[in-house]
């Protein structure tokens, strides 16, 4: 079974992408939903972030827009909710890569911005990011309800810039043009892979993430 990290800057274009390739029966786990669940319902998290954070919660529930501004506003408080959430995300990647080897499926997708900062690309065996200019992501991103320059700003700083990123994948898609010829360049890209041997996932996956240093890095040997 071959691991496809796809991944790619705040508005680069990487959702259409993983939604074209989940209509395709590509099975996909998106890292950014499951965040969105796992605050939705985890009531261990839930009570954590309001030991840490009692104001983002309005009527009882997480407001993720208030939790947004609260913890990208600074490296620490970023890294502490990272630190509640990737442990039970990455357990529910490895639950999700397990079942898919069982049942025999030659490929599946992470699809995951932060891909590459945390080093969750060394264990793919290849990764895809989605790019497009900075002018084009910035516009896309504040056509979303209650995104602002600022908050659009605040977020980019906290993700690897293109230029870095490029260095840890193995396929770059434009998204710049039209529709149409991104998706054509991805369908051409696991078609090439589905034909290459699969390797062996011997079930190695993190139980801890954390940010690393932009340094060149080998992915593991399956």
């Amino acid at each position: 079974m071959k691991i496809v990290g796809l991944t790619g800057a705040m508005g680069a274009g990487k959702s259409s992408l993983a939604k074209y390739l989940h209509r395709e029966g590509i099975p996909i786990h998106c890292a950014d939903q499951e965040i969105h669940d796992l605050l939705a319902s985890d009531v261990e998290i839930q009570e954590k972030i309001k030991e840490l954070w009692p104001d983002v919660f309005v009527e009882g529930s997480i407001d993720r827009n208030k939790l947004g501004n609260r913890t990208f506003s600074s490296s620490q408080t970023l890294t502490q909710l990272e630190n509640l959430l990737y442990p039970k995300l990455l357990q529910r990647q490895k639950r999700f890569l397990l079942k898919n080897q069982m049942l025999n499926i030659p490929l599946v997708v992470l699809d995951a911005p932060l891909l590459c900062e945390v080093g969750l690309d060394r264990y793919c065996h290849f990764v895809v990011m989605a790019f497009a200019p900075l002018f084009l992501r910035k516009q896309r991103v504040l056509r979303r309800k209650e995104m602002t320059p600022q908050k659009f700003q605040m977020i980019t700083s906290h993700q690897m810039k293109d230029q870095q990123r490029r260095k840890y994948v193995d396929f770059i898609i434009p998204t710049g043009r039209e529709k149409g010829s991104a998706l054509k360049r991805i369908r051409d890209i696991l078609n090439t892979l589905l034909q290459k041997p699969s390797p062996s996932w011997q079930g190695r996956w993190p139980t801890q993430l954390k940010r690393e240093p932009y340094v060149t890095r080998n992915r593991f040997r399956y």
